[in-house]
This record gives structure tokens, sequence and C-alpha cells, in this order.
């Protein structure tokens, strides 16, 4: 199994689970993954000079979801929300190198870009099981704080 093959397999069940077992949060956080998945893929330059030089699209794309995670942190009533804002910023902040150093390996690049999609997910899945698990021994969890001005 390539990595790729790897990461669409991860990606598609941790966002099934969450869409299924999920909280309105969670499934929020799966939209903005699936739409910054989407658009990373339209964004990146055609594959023979993929990760030569910075990838603006996709840096735009990154700074766009951590618009979303941002807000979803500042509303939600979860705590892993901060974590995932807190990887997003690494994330966009992951583009710097490549456009400092041009001569940064494509491959080094890519690596640094892609590497906090796998630590999001599993912070998704392990979040998705604690509201599943709140559920359970409360009978409700709270999505949004008092102070949300997002649509409960």
């Amino acid at each position: 199994m390539s990595r790729i093959d790897f990461f669409l397999s991860l990606l598609t069940i941790v966002c099934l689970y969450s869409m299924i077992r999920g909280g309105e949060p969670e499934r929020r956080v799966v939209l903005i993954l699936i739409g910054g998945f989407v658009m990373s893929i339209i964004a990146t330059t055609p594959s023979d000079e993929m990760y030569m030089r910075p990838e603006i699209g996709v840096f735009i794309v990154d700074l766009a979801m951590l618009f979303g995670f941002a807000i979803l942190a500042l509303s939600a009533e979860r705590y892993w929300t901060i974590w995932m804002c807190s990887m997003q910023v690494i994330q966009v902040m992951s583009h710097i190198p490549k456009m400092i150093i041009p001569e940064l390996l494509p491959q080094a690049y890519y690596m640094i870009v892609a590497f906090w999609a796998y630590p999001m997910l599993i912070v998704l899945a392990i979040g998705t099981y604690r509201h599943q698990k709140r559920l359970r021994l409360f009978g409700a969890d709270r999505s949004w704080s008092d102070f949300s001005s997002l649509p409960r």
C-alpha cells in the first residue's frame, strides 16, 4: 500500500466515522478537511514541477483552512479543536522554508507540508470518540459555547 493509498484510506475512515458518530463540530471539521484536500489537489502545480517551488495555491488553501479551524476553535465546546487549529498554524508555517530557501528539495518540502494531516486525522478520531463517550455518560454533549455566533 502506497503512502497516498494509506492516507486516502485513513481520511475516508476517520471522516466517515466523524460524520456518522460526531457532533456538529466534528462534522464541520470533516467538511473543512475534505474541502481542503480537494482544493489542495486542484491548487497543486502539475506533477512534473510539483513542489519544485513554493506551492502558493496550497498555501492559500491552508490559510483558508486555518481560518475555518480558528472560528471553530473559538466557538466549539471542544478542547481538541484548539489542537487542530494549532496543527494548522504549523501547516501554514511549513511553506515558509521553501519561500526562504528555494533550493530545498521538493521531497523535503512535500513531507513538511503533508505531515500534519496525519495527526489532525488522529485528533479528529479521538475527538469523535470522546464525544460519543460523553453522550453515553451524560446523555448530552454541548457543541457550542454560550458566546458562539455559529448556528446551533
